[in-house]
């Protein structure tokens, strides 16, 4: 919970714009309201780093060069989700993005028989899946 609300206080110094909603959280127990940030520099902390909080950092972009470039410059790759009405260009993304898992059109969905792992910074190796049991067939 430390962490986190230093993450948020990081976001505000560096100029971000901050979005929590009027919320009751309960008094016992480690909770954070959901917290957007908008206006966010591709240079910032709170973009570059894990947060593993109810943090989302908002970041706009005008070409789909500039979103793989922005998603990619960073030393962590645990996840990625992209959302588009355009099969092709969900493959498209997804086949430029390194993160450990990418969902199209949804998020933090598991299918058991998939693998899943980070990338980077992010993880060691691959769970589930056929990838997962690798390691034990040796």
């Amino acid at each position: 919970m430390k962490t986190i609300n230093q993450y948020i206080q990081l976001g505000v110094e560096e100029g971000a714009e901050l979005y929590q909603p009027e919320c009751t959280v309960p008094a016992n127990g480690f909770y954070c309201r959901p917290t957007l940030f908008t206006n966010v520099a591709q240079s910032s902390r709170i973009a570059q780093e894990e947060i593993f909080g109810p943090v989302l950092t908002i970041q706009t972009f005008r070409t789909v060069d500039e979103v793989i470039q922005k998603a990619n410059n960073s030393p962590y790759g645990l996840a990625a989700g992209v959302w588009t009405d355009k099969g092709s260009r969900l493959f498209n993304l997804t086949a430029k993005l390194n993160a450990g898992v990418v969902w199209g059109n949804t998020y933090n969905r598991f299918d058991p028989s998939s693998p899943f792992g980070g990338f980077k910074e992010s993880g060691y190796g691959r769970e589930g899946g056929l990838h997962g049991l690798s390691a034990y067939l040796k």
